[in-house]
């Protein structure tokens, strides 16, 4: 038996007691969940910190709108009035099938006093053909039945309102308050 015993340990080396093979795992394990938070808090960190730019979703037409709507704004003094802009009249055929019926209308831009008025009027001229031209399509695609009616007038001032912040500030504050119809005549 003494050979059997012999054999045995030999060929079995002798095992670790349990308390270190434990403390081995444990320190593997803590050094994953380290490696792991450290990363994690590296990527919120450079996020928090670098953000991300403004301008990177924008084409470089709409960078170059919104620069000019920033150069066209001016921190605002308190009391200040709002200004208004008029824009030529516009003149669109309606969509009305078999008759000849047209619409002419003149609109004031009511705009936030919070751009200053000599630049923004500058910048207003400069865009004022994007704007008649967006106007003439959409009067264009309405019926005469959509003109009808102080419901509609305001419906169409409010898109009107929209579709110019978008077109004349994207992804920025609305300065454009309200629209003014000087003239809307249906013939």
């Amino acid at each position: 038996m003494a050979k059997t015993e012999e054999t045995e340990s030999k060929e079995t080396p002798p095992k670790e007691p349990a308390a270190k093979r434990s403390s081995g795992l444990l320190y593997w394990i803590l050094l994953a969940a380290v490696i792991a938070a450290g990363g994690t808090g590296g990527f919120a960190l450079s996020q928090l910190i670098g953000g991300e730019d403004p301008n990177s979703g924008l084409s470089p037409q709409q960078a170059e709108n919104k620069k000019d709507a920033e150069n066209a704004m001016l921190a605002t003094e308190q009391g200040q009035a709002s200004w208004t802009q008029e824009l030529e009249p516009v003149l669109a055929n309606l969509d009305e099938p078999g008759v000849t019926r047209y619409v002419r209308v003149t609109v004031s831009l009511e705009m936030s006093p919070d751009m200053d008025p000599v630049k923004g009027k500058e910048f207003l001229d400069a865009k004022q053909m994007v704007l008649r031209d967006w106007m003439t399509t959409y009067f264009a695609g309405l019926s005469l039945e959509d003109c009808r009616g102080t419901r509609n007038l305001s419906r169409i001032k409010k898109e009107v309102v929209e579709n110019f912040n978008k077109i004349l500030f994207p992804n920025s504050r609305s300065f454009v308050q309200n629209v003014l119809f000087k003239e809307f005549a249906v013939q």
